[in-house]
């Protein structure tokens, strides 16, 4: 597999095979900066195959501490031959950004994050340039994997960029099918790449929250569903092996906390909820939605003395589930139902690839953002937007869903 990365290695602490840049030739300037190079990978080493699927890349955020503080390095795989320049700084060792999703939502300066994000997009020189060679070789068959180890929470689908071609938003994730991955500090593995492509198919699982100030109004009418009262006893119809699911859905309240007992899902504890076995899962044909807020913000452990690599959504993976859809931080339930109508709207039509339904439903909600420069009173189409982008699809590279209509058999 070929690829291109600033110095930084293939794993934490391993020290890079890349070629150094070499000086510039400028009249022997003891001052001169170094030039940039192109630089060939070998395959890195993590949950890869030896070659992508054509038309992906891979994105790899690697965590390090560099002189005493936290800091990402970009890594850059794809599945040819593509090659850019790269220059040393666009790469490695950038701090950790005050970016999260989380927070523009609590604080709801929406315009004044979307400006802080083109911002910030724009000395990502590199990133940009690797990105807008892919999307000109692919268009829209670029798929591209995520894989962020850091725990900072970066909202890569709001990295800001344009490649010229016709009908781009100019946001990564409504201009990309994005699969976000991301690495637990555990001894129980995730298999992120499985034996084939991840169909889910069957009926809906399906708790709904009566604390909740709105209803679905019949959305899952047409579909075979199973309703569950309370988060314990959806958890508890999870426990049957081998029990057909095709969609786990939770709408209901979630929220974060320092420690597993404090954050909390439908009521109970994440440590609660990853006590329960769930061995309907262990099949792998059940797409796990929680529309909930925080479903995938990762969090530490106080108690445990842990960076941040737990979430609600790391439970469903590790029992089995081959994706989970879930937010990034806090959305509001109006948002929440016209994402949930979204999915099952496309379920309708066929079965859909997860990724390529979440960069649809972004891009709809990003054809009303429109200039920025341009922005007036009305804010909503903005914060649509944000709470669009706060889904996150965690999982297989080919997940799909195609659901079970309602009095067909199983």
């Amino acid at each position: 597999m070929a690829g291109i990365v600033g110095p930084g290695g293939l794993t934490p602490g391993e020290p890079s095979t890349a070629p150094a840049a070499r000086p510039a030739e400028s009249g022997g300037d003891a001052g001169a900066v170094a030039s940039p190079t192109v630089v060939l990978l070998e395959r890195p080493r993590g949950p890869m195959p030896a070659r992508l699927p054509a038309g992906t890349a891979l994105l790899r955020v690697a965590y390090r501490i560099d002189h005493g503080e936290e800091c990402f390095h970009l890594e850059l795989h794809t599945d040819d031959d593509l090659q850019i320049t790269v220059t040393e700084p666009d790469l490695r060792a950038q701090r950790r950004p005050e970016l999260s999703l989380a927070r523009a939502a609590a604080e709801g300066r929406w315009l004044q994050f979307l400006l802080r994000l083109t911002s910030w997009s724009e000395n990502k020189t590199t990133l940009e340039t690797w990105l807008t060679a892919l999307r000109r070789r692919y268009e829209d068959r670029l798929r591209l994997i995520i894989w962020d180890e850091t725990g900072f929470e970066i909202p890569w689908e709001l990295f800001a960029h344009r490649a010229g071609l016709p009908g781009e938003h100019g946001w990564l994730g409504a201009d990309v099918e994005i699969v976000r991955w991301t690495s637990p500090l555990s001894e129980t593995a995730i298999d992120w790449w499985g034996t084939d492509a991840a169909e889910c198919h069957g009926p809906v699982l399906s708790f709904v929250d009566s604390g909740l100030p709105m209803t679905l109004n019949g959305l899952f009418e047409r579909w075979s569903c199973e309703d569950s009262k309370t988060m314990d006893a959806l958890l508890t119809s999870l426990a049957e092996d081998g029990r057909g699911v095709g969609l786990v859905h939770v709408w209901t309240h979630g929220t974060v906390g320092d420690t597993g007992d404090r954050a909390t899902l439908g009521g109970l504890s994440r440590d609660r909820i990853g006590a329960y076995r769930m061995g309907a899962l262990r099949a792998g044909r059940t797409l796990v939605l929680l529309n909930a807020c925080s479903g995938a913000q990762l969090m530490g452990d106080t108690d445990f003395g842990e960076r941040a690599s737990r979430s609600f959504a790391l439970i469903f993976l590790r029992r089995g589930a081959p994706g989970v859809i879930a937010t990034a931080g806090q959305v509001e339930p109006a948002f929440s139902r016209d994402l949930l109508e979204h999915l099952l709207t496309v379920a309708a039509v066929g079965e859909v690839r997860l990724s390529a339904a979440l960069r649809d439903y972004r891009a709809r909600l990003a054809a009303g953002v429109g200039d920025l420069t341009r922005a007036g009173t009305d804010l909503y189409p903005l914060r649509a937007f944000i709470y669009g982008v706060m889904y996150q699809y965690i999982g297989r590279l080919d997940t799909t869903l195609r659901l079970q209509p309602r009095g067909e058999p199983g």
